[in-house]
């Protein structure tokens, strides 16, 4: 148990001694989240470099969590429920260029006005959403990135394509030995998408760097011993949560490109 009245350094040891696990994943996630908590209620984190530099790295220590639990979830662990996308990630767009906007990025977010549910993992889908975004903040130039959300194919065998796009190159031999080494986070993007009986691609085009994922219709997935999430909408994250807690998908996620 982290004793919050220690001092910043020691709550830093703690917390980043804590192991990035699956079966220790509440312990470390309850030191890093002390961690984090005690460093925002500082006076003097805005102006001492020290302390920005430790909530930072308990970010990225965070982000480094969750790439290792996704990274090993099992498929009897994974329980989808119908999910309406193109409103979450309307929001998640939302919140990611409220963070990015004084960087001089910015995220836009395009999609047909029409009913666009899936059999998703909501949680797991709006990390793999901002991950895509990071990696474009942090390795392309282009100042806007853009996020899109379009249906494909008949009613019945409906999926549905979601591309991150921003102008700069990729470094295609990167990404391919990312995606082989385990707790990486291109590995959990691509777990996450076998999971959901999907795809995940990047290619080049017309000078962008463009990461599509397919997601499968109501009819695609059956996980879970053919089990599916209870309260399913209760699971969206809501984008003034993400930008009001320090801690959300949103600032872990984008913690390399934005800092603290």
């Amino acid at each position: 148990m982290i004793d919050t009245a220690n001092t910043p350094d020691t709550l830093f040891r703690q917390a980043m001694e804590a192991p990035l696990t699956p079966e220790g994943e509440a312990l470390a996630r309850r030191a890093l989240h002390s961690l984090a908590a005690d460093l925002l209620a500082r006076r003097d984190l805005r102006h001492d470099p020290r302390l920005r530099n430790m909530l930072l790295a308990c970010r990225l220590r965070l982000r480094a969590l969750q790439n290792t639990v996704l990274c090993a979830r099992a498929e009897g662990d994974f329980l989808p429920c119908p999910c309406e996308l193109r409103e979450w990630a309307q929001d998640l767009c939302f919140a990611a260029n409220m963070l990015l906007a004084p960087l001089g990025r910015q995220v836009r977010f395009s999609a047909p006005e029409e009913p666009m549910e899936c059999m998703c993992a909501p949680r797991d889908i709006a990390w793999l959403l901002l991950e895509l975004v990071c990696n474009s903040a942090l390795h392309c130039p282009g100042e806007t990135i853009h996020v899109s959300l379009a249906p494909r194919g008949k009613k019945r065998a409906r999926a549905y394509v979601l591309t991150v796009a921003c102008e700069g190159q990729l470094d295609l031999d990167a990404l391919h030995a990312a995606g082989l080494r385990e707790g990486s986070g291109i590995a959990a993007m691509q777990r996450i998408a076998w999971l959901h009986r999907g795809a995940l691609l990047w290619l080049e085009r017309g000078g962008k760097s463009i990461a599509a994922l397919r997601l499968a219709g109501n009819a695609g997935i059956e996980r879970g011993g053919g089990r599916i999430a209870s309260h399913p909408y209760s699971e969206l994250p809501d984008y003034v949560d993400l930008l009001s807690d320090p801690c959300s998908q949103v600032y872990i996620a984008l913690a390399p490109a934005v800092g603290t």
